[in-house]
């Protein structure tokens, strides 16, 4: 995937689609691009996670491994394709561990950034850091209602 296709991606991700054309190419320089068949894992629940992926083409399942009273079962807490992002705790903390397993539900492409050099990019222009923790708030609280409707289905 050549730059200007990361930066397109970038452009449609849910955490960054409202930056300016300045702050997306910043933020492209940081990316990596990794390609992963279906059933790859990304990262596993627990394991501690240093890296932000953004989808660009494909579908990943985040799972959770819960015990409900005694009742152990993997929960589906979303799937994500085209547009999302995955791993946003890489950025909040360094080293952070994963609330979720990310599983390959077809072949994928991701956009990789690691947590610390996008940290680093935030502090040094707050506006910029502001605008994604904002939008970043906004997708978390969607994955907890998300996961919320999921531990419904267990009663």
């Amino acid at each position: 995937m050549a730059s200007s296709e990361i930066v397109e991606a970038l452009q449609r991700c849910e955490i960054f689609s409202m930056l300016d054309e300045e702050s997306i190419n910043q933020i492209a320089q940081l990316c990596t691009i990794e390609t992963c068949e279906a059933g790859s894992t990304i990262f596993t629940q627990g394991e501690y996670g240093t890296r932000l992926y953004l989808i660009a083409e494909g579908q990943v399942a985040l799972l959770r491994s819960v015990n409900l009273g005694g009742r152990e079962s993997l929960m589906t807490v979303d799937l994500l394709s085209k547009g999302r992002g995955l791993g946003w705790s890489a950025f909040l903390c360094d080293p952070c561990s994963v609330s979720a397993s990310a599983i390959c539900q077809k072949p994928t492409q991701l956009i990789a950034m690691t947590g610390a050099d996008l940290r680093t990019l935030l502090e040094s222009r707050p506006e910029l850091g502001f605008k994604v923790m904002d939008r970043l708030a906004q997708v978390v609280g969607n994955r907890l209602r998300a996961v919320y409707g999921a531990m419904d289905t267990f009663k």
